[in-house]
């Protein structure tokens, strides 16, 4: 008489192979990519107006800027820092603080294509160059994670294991957006959900604020798979 006890397999729990915040990323897919170059030489100063259910990012190239927005601390941008700025509200952009800041629709500025332009701003003092782009977000799962996130982002992309691959992102984006060439605009589309994504990734992985609430939970298997089914 056999008395062991026959091995059984017993199924895999079902939130094992499943990443509840990569599916949540899944989501921000964007339907729309306006992209523009920007070179400021000081004293400058740029108001945006604010551009709702849509995202906004500003890579600075060469020079420095200060961001202002309201209800956040002035954040000096060097290059290398990429910001976003996840609701869409308007905000300024100055080469120092205090500087007056000219209304973006009333610049003239040079258009490449329809998604595509160039903007020459300033008094000829200290160059600074910048990547800026408005992208939106169609998908309901993608406006309910943008909700959670904070009034503007910050990181250091040229301090980050990533700093490679966005050196070489930047380079392409600019490329297809100077040259247009056909299938350039969702080249260019599908750069920006690469770039704005590891963006919010990067800040979820080290912001203290990013692992409370239904981001938090999102980031555990079980709940976070449980939420994915609702």
């Amino acid at each position: 008489m056999n008395d062991s006890i026959p091995d059984i397999d017993y199924p895999e729990s079902p939130w094992a192979s499943v990443d509840p915040l990569g599916e949540t990323l899944h989501f921000l897919h964007m339907s729309g990519v306006f992209y523009t170059r920007s070179e400021f030489t000081a004293p400058w100063g740029l108001a945006l107006p604010a551009f709702p259910d849509c995202l906004m990012f500003h890579v600075v190239t060469s020079g420095r800027c200060w961001l202002e927005i309201e209800g956040a601390d002035p954040h000096l941008l060097q290059p290398g820092n990429l910001a976003l700025v996840p609701h869409g509200e308007g905000h300024r952009l100055l080469s120092e603080p205090g500087v007056p800041a000219a209304n973006l629709f009333d610049l003239p500025r040079e258009q490449i294509s329809e998604r595509y332009e160039i903007l020459r701003h300033g008094q000829g003092g200290t160059a600074a160059n910048m990547i800026c782009g408005t992208v939106r977000f169609d998908h309901p799962a993608a406006h309910q994670l943008v909700r959670l996130l904070p009034k503007l982002i910050c990181i250091e992309a040229w301090q980050s294991p990533q700093m490679e691959w966005i050196q070489s992102t930047l380079r392409l984006m600019a490329t297809e957006a100077r040259v247009m060439r056909p299938g350039g605009e969702t080249i260019i589309t599908r750069l920006a959900d690469i770039l704005i994504i590891q963006t919010i990734r990067s800040w979820m992985a080290e912001d203290p604020l990013a692992q409370t609430g239904w981001l938090g939970a999102l980031q555990d298997k079980q709940i976070g798979y449980a939420i994915l089914l609702i």
